[in-house]
């Protein structure tokens, strides 16, 4: 590095973008002929991104080197705009796949097709994991392996359908996570939620997270899985707050401060009832509510599926 001045390497750096043919020219010059393509990729950062401080390039690349303690929902992929302001935003409920609803994706299909979406979010239990639950498990149902090859060509669907998902972490989808920790099996032993729902790889614009918070027209919406109390915790986040989880419940509660007004929403689910999945519910007063929710304008507005009395879809918005 040394044998050629700062003003020097700038020169060939600036004239040559690729580091391929920048170590082409380095090695014509004298006593150059071991440079390599890294030699030159630490020298670009060097000299072209730090004005030539050495220091500040070796701490940049310390720092990137720093072992980063790996979570379920560290799962990033191909991301949006995060800083854009969306017009109109879909928000998938619940699926439970592969307990989902017999029409759900032609559902979805519909809803595509009616409105100018620019964003999806989905809240998360994108599978239901139903053999890996900390709970009972129906002996009718399948095992956690056969439930999982029977959710894949759904998810592939699902995906084909809206190729870019902000997904949320969720209590179902984590099930993996939750029972490696239980049992004392670490994290970086597991697989990410890409390699076990998408296992021949692809699904580049699906992101996992805990929380995703996106830019309205009417201000910022926080969208989670779940909260005991979404109005109460979309005054405490100073924003408005999208959450699931809770299958029968589905609409929205506006308040005001005296500052700003603010909404919290549950969007329903979009689950198969029938399943022996969800049999813990035959007796609850509240009924799932299928469905999904679009924030247009920043405005949440539910988009029910109205079923007919076999519990099918019955194909209008």
């Amino acid at each position: 590095m040394r044998l050629q001045t700062r003003n020097q390497h700038i020169k060939l750096l600036t004239k040559h973008a690729d580091n391929k043919g920048a170590a082409l020219a380095y090695r014509a010059l004298p006593g150059m002929e071991a440079v390599t393509t890294q030699n030159v990729a630490y020298w670009r950062r060097i000299f072209i991104d730090n004005e030539g401080k050495l220091a500040t390039t070796d701490r940049a690349i310390a720092d990137e080197r720093k072992l980063r303690k790996p979570l379920p929902d560290d799962d990033l992929g191909k991301l949006p705009d995060l800083d854009k302001t969306y017009g109109c935003i879909l928000v998938i409920p619940d699926q439970h796949i592969p307990y989902h609803h017999p029409d759900m994706l032609a559902f979805l299909a519909a809803v595509k097709k009616a409105f100018p979406i620019d964003l999806v979010v989905n809240l998360g239990d994108e599978v239901d994991h139903h053999a890996l639950s900390f709970h009972d498990s129906d002996p009718n149902l399948d095992s956690a392996g056969k439930e999982l090859e029977k959710s894949l060509p759904v998810l592939a669907e699902l995906h084909k359908l809206y190729p870019q998902q902000l997904v949320c972490s969720s209590n179902h989808g984590s099930l993996a996570f939750r029972k490696a920790k239980a049992h004392g099996i670490p994290v970086q032993y597991l697989k990410s939620y890409r390699d076990v729902l998408f296992p021949k790889g692809g699904a580049p614009g699906w992101s996992w997270a805990e929380v995703w918070r996106i830019n309205t027209p009417l201000g910022l919406v926080q969208f989670q899985h779940q909260s005991s109390n979404p109005t109460a915790d979309a005054a405490h986040n100073r924003c408005n707050l999208m959450v699931g989880h809770n299958h029968g419940r589905y609409g929205v509660d506006y308040a005001a401060s005296s500052d700003f007004l603010y909404w919290g929403a549950t969007s329903g689910c979009l689950i198969d009832n029938d399943s022996y999945a969800f049999a813990y519910g035959r007796l609850s007063k509240n009924k799932p509510i299928i469905g999904c929710t679009l924030i247009m304008q920043g405005r949440p507005v539910l988009v029910p599926m109205v079923l007919d009395t076999e519990g099918r879809w019955i194909k209008e918005l």
